[in-house]
């Protein structure tokens, strides 16, 4: 009787000593998991994301204008080109042509443009007529735009922006030196009431902070179509969008792609140069713009999908870390997670407040944490839509 009591004694010893050697396992991996995780984001914001405080603040020095050729593409935007073609066509500029694309628009947009086109002798129209038997993108506008434009220096803004100043053109075209041969400047929304207006901007900004960041750090993987720049010779030495035609969206961020490297391209953060869109109407044509937006994203090169994929997933992993260390509160490593937790929190909240008010988004520094951890889960559930039920909408 004692011996059996005496084993039973000693196999309990046994399996409470094997749970304490588990735990103390899976505290330790966990505990190395987060210390991976939140290394991984100090790394992103001080290689990365502190550059956007880095880019000049200041005009270059005063050099010879040339002449500039803005591209304006067109579909269906009567009220658009109404409000916003005067501001392009009046930039206090003194050599520039205007070129308006206006792509098989079925409303009036052809008498609005007509009555520009006996008050401004820098407005040019092209028009691409409705086809039953050819569907097209917004890349045969452009290109139709670009073989229209005169000039080698070409700009290109989005029908329904606007640009921020009258010297918009001039600061824009003041980066073409050096040998820079394509500018990102910032396309940012007009602000509204609600919340999903700071969705929108947060979203937008995020964006900005990514590819101004990498083009900084010499690895230009996108810009937006409604403000950005690059030369006639650039394009022409391009595959000219033949490589991803048949993708609805590109024409920016995919172009961009194929011909930045370190040397060609720059960045302008000046307020002036900014534009300005109008925003979507409701959450579900967010999502819509979204998902259209993200049928590029697969096409990237490997290492940029590596470094965009990289970051939010050991974002989200860090909060869920964080959270869980919060209610178990492991004894293991403990100095070391509260050094780095601390240190990942303060670059996310300091560089995050230098990069909102350097880009002007004004109300959304109190969003920042909500939006660092919702964004990536939606965007990852978009496109995960976008891989089962493929995006097939054009422009």
């Amino acid at each position: 009787m004692y011996v059996e009591i005496h084993k039973a004694l000693h196999l309990q010893k046994i399996s409470h000593t094997m749970i304490e050697i588990s735990y103390t396992s899976i505290e330790f991996w966990f505990c190395t998991l987060f210390i991976v995780v939140a290394s991984i984001q100090i790394l992103y914001y001080l290689f990365f994301y502190f550059r956007v405080c880095l880019i000049k603040r200041k005009e270059l020095p005063v050099v010879p204008t040339v002449p500039v050729s803005v591209i304006v593409c067109a579909k269906n935007e009567e009220e658009n080109l109404r409000k916003f073609l005067p501001l392009l066509l009046e930039q206090d500029y003194p050599d520039f042509e205007v070129i308006v694309v206006n792509d098989c628009s079925e409303d009036d947009s052809e008498y609005v443009l007509n009555d520009f086109l006996a008050k401004y002798k820098n407005l040019r129209v092209s028009t691409i007529k409705k086809d039953e038997k050819f569907s097209h993108g917004k890349k045969l506008a452009i290109t139709v735009g670009i073989k229209a434009a005169k000039n080698n220096v070409l700009l290109f803004i989005d029908a329904d922006c606007r640009p921020c100043s009258s010297r918009w053109l001039y600061l824009m075209q003041q980066q073409f030196r050096d040998k820079k041969e394509l500018v990102l400047g910032y396309g940012a929304y007009a602000p509204k009431k609600g919340f999903l207006d700071k969705i929108v901007r947060y979203d937008t900004y995020s964006i900005a902070v990514n590819y101004m960041s990498f083009a900084h750090a010499g690895i230009p993987y996108m810009g937006v179509g409604r403000n950005m720049g690059y030369t006639k010779n650039v394009y022409e030495h391009s595959s000219k969008f033949s490589s991803h035609y048949h993708i609805l969206s590109g024409d920016d961020d995919l172009f961009v792609s194929e011909v930045g490297n370190r040397s060609n391209t720059t960045m302008i953060l000046n307020r002036d140069s900014f534009t300005l869109s109008e925003q979507v109407s409701s959450f579900r044509n967010w999502k819509f713009q979204k998902r259209r937006h993200l049928t590029t994203s697969p096409n990237y090169s490997f290492f940029v999908k590596l470094l965009l994929g990289l970051e939010p997933l050991s974002r989200e992993l860090f909060y869920l870390c964080t959270l869980l260390f919060c209610i178990f509160l492991p004894k293991t490593m403990m100095l070391p997670i509260l050094i780095l937790l601390g240190v990942r929190m303060f670059l996310f909240f300091l560089i995050s407040f230098l990069n909102l008010r350097r880009l002007k988004e004004k109300g959304l520094w109190i969003f920042a944490l909500l939006f660092d951890i919702y964004l990536p889960i939606q965007i990852g559930l978009l496109q995960i839509q976008n891989i089962i039920h493929p995006f097939k909408k054009q422009w």
